[in-house]
Protein backbone atom coordinates (compact mmCIF):
# COMPACT_ATOMS: atom_id res chain seq x y z
CA UNK A 1 0.00 0.00 0.00
CA UNK A 2 1.05 3.05 -0.80
CA UNK A 3 1.56 6.01 1.24
CA UNK A 4 -1.22 8.36 0.58
CA UNK A 5 -0.21 11.60 1.64
CA UNK A 6 3.84 10.76 0.08
CA UNK A 7 2.27 9.58 -3.39
CA UNK A 8 -0.15 13.52 -3.58
CA UNK A 9 2.84 15.33 -2.52
CA UNK A 10 5.15 13.64 -5.20
CA UNK A 11 2.33 14.07 -8.16
CA UNK A 12 2.47 17.79 -7.09
CA UNK A 13 6.22 18.01 -6.99
CA UNK A 14 6.37 16.68 -10.64
CA UNK A 15 3.66 18.81 -11.91
CA UNK A 16 5.81 21.54 -11.05
CA UNK A 17 7.49 22.65 -14.07
CA UNK A 18 6.20 22.39 -17.41
CA UNK A 19 4.16 21.07 -20.07
CA UNK A 20 5.90 18.00 -20.25
CA UNK A 21 6.42 17.65 -16.65
CA UNK A 22 3.14 17.84 -16.04
CA UNK A 23 2.12 15.18 -19.07
CA UNK A 24 4.64 12.89 -17.41
CA UNK A 25 3.37 13.26 -14.17
CA UNK A 26 -0.08 12.08 -14.76
CA UNK A 27 0.85 9.27 -17.30
CA UNK A 28 2.87 7.83 -13.90
CA UNK A 29 -0.29 8.66 -11.09
CA UNK A 30 -3.25 8.47 -13.09
CA UNK A 31 -5.36 5.84 -13.97
CA UNK A 32 -7.06 6.13 -17.49
CA UNK A 33 -10.17 6.81 -15.90
CA UNK A 34 -9.28 9.65 -13.44
CA UNK A 35 -11.48 12.46 -12.97
CA UNK A 36 -9.69 16.00 -12.71
CA UNK A 37 -12.39 18.53 -11.82
CA UNK A 38 -11.57 22.55 -11.17
CA UNK A 39 -14.81 23.08 -9.77
CA UNK A 40 -16.75 25.55 -11.53
CA UNK A 41 -14.63 25.87 -15.07
CA UNK A 42 -13.59 22.10 -16.28
CA UNK A 43 -13.94 18.56 -15.72
CA UNK A 44 -11.63 15.77 -17.60
CA UNK A 45 -11.02 11.88 -17.58
CA UNK A 46 -7.94 10.55 -17.12
CA UNK A 47 -4.32 11.44 -18.68
CA UNK A 48 -4.89 12.35 -22.32
CA UNK A 49 -8.40 14.59 -21.40
CA UNK A 50 -5.58 16.05 -18.70
CA UNK A 51 -2.73 16.67 -21.16
CA UNK A 52 -5.04 18.25 -23.75
CA UNK A 53 -6.39 20.80 -21.15
CA UNK A 54 -2.77 21.94 -19.84
CA UNK A 55 -2.42 22.53 -23.54
CA UNK A 56 -5.62 24.62 -23.66
CA UNK A 57 -3.81 26.56 -20.88
CA UNK A 58 -0.52 26.61 -22.48
CA UNK A 59 -2.13 28.73 -25.62
CA UNK A 60 -3.43 31.43 -23.49
CA UNK A 61 -0.24 31.55 -21.76
CA UNK A 62 0.37 29.22 -18.91
CA UNK A 63 3.67 27.42 -19.45
CA UNK A 64 3.64 25.72 -16.34
CA UNK A 65 3.05 26.18 -12.53
CA UNK A 66 4.89 25.69 -9.56
CA UNK A 67 2.89 24.37 -6.75
CA UNK A 68 3.22 25.05 -2.89
CA UNK A 69 1.38 22.72 -0.02
CA UNK A 70 1.48 24.50 2.85
CA UNK A 71 -0.62 22.35 5.01
CA UNK A 72 -2.34 18.45 4.58
CA UNK A 73 -4.09 16.42 5.63
CA UNK A 74 -5.28 12.51 5.21
CA UNK A 75 -8.28 10.62 6.01
CA UNK A 76 -8.90 7.32 4.66
CA UNK A 77 -7.79 7.48 0.92
CA UNK A 78 -8.57 11.03 0.78
CA UNK A 79 -5.92 13.24 1.07
CA UNK A 80 -6.80 16.98 1.42
CA UNK A 81 -4.39 20.18 0.37
CA UNK A 82 -3.65 23.50 0.83
CA UNK A 83 -1.93 24.99 -1.56
CA UNK A 84 -0.46 27.77 -3.70
CA UNK A 85 -0.68 26.90 -7.22
CA UNK A 86 2.21 29.97 -9.25
CA UNK A 87 0.71 29.83 -12.73
CA UNK A 88 4.16 30.72 -14.78
CA UNK A 89 4.81 32.27 -18.10
CA UNK A 90 6.98 30.49 -20.80
CA UNK A 91 9.99 32.72 -18.72
CA UNK A 92 9.03 30.74 -15.84
CA UNK A 93 7.61 34.54 -14.14
CA UNK A 94 4.58 33.96 -12.16
CA UNK A 95 1.61 35.38 -14.14
CA UNK A 96 -0.57 34.74 -11.03
CA UNK A 97 -0.52 32.62 -7.62
CA UNK A 98 -3.80 30.93 -6.92
CA UNK A 99 -4.52 29.57 -3.32
CA UNK A 100 -6.67 26.51 -3.68
CA UNK A 101 -8.13 23.72 -1.75
CA UNK A 102 -7.56 20.13 -3.14
CA UNK A 103 -8.78 16.75 -2.38
CA UNK A 104 -7.34 13.33 -3.84
CA UNK A 105 -8.62 10.20 -3.85
CA UNK A 106 -5.69 7.80 -3.64
CA UNK A 107 -6.16 3.53 -4.46
CA UNK A 108 -4.15 0.96 -2.80
CA UNK A 109 -1.88 0.86 -5.71
CA UNK A 110 -0.71 4.97 -5.64
CA UNK A 111 -2.76 6.16 -7.58
CA UNK A 112 -4.58 9.47 -7.79
CA UNK A 113 -8.21 8.45 -8.98
CA UNK A 114 -9.98 11.93 -8.65
CA UNK A 115 -8.56 14.96 -8.15
CA UNK A 116 -10.82 18.10 -7.06
CA UNK A 117 -9.55 21.74 -6.55
CA UNK A 118 -11.60 24.22 -5.28
CA UNK A 119 -10.96 28.21 -5.37
CA UNK A 120 -11.80 31.53 -6.64
CA UNK A 121 -12.53 30.99 -10.67
CA UNK A 122 -13.97 35.11 -10.30
CA UNK A 123 -9.51 35.09 -10.79
CA UNK A 124 -10.17 33.62 -14.19
CA UNK A 125 -12.66 36.15 -15.35
CA UNK A 126 -11.79 39.35 -17.16
CA UNK A 127 -11.59 42.35 -15.06
CA UNK A 128 -14.18 45.30 -16.02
Amino acid sequence: MADKVTTVLSFLDAISGNADDFARAVERWFTSATIWENIGMSRVAGPSEAQALMSKMAAVGIAGLRVETPAIAVHGGTVLTERIDHLLDESGAVLRSIPVMGAFDVDEDGKIVRWSDYFDTNLFRPST
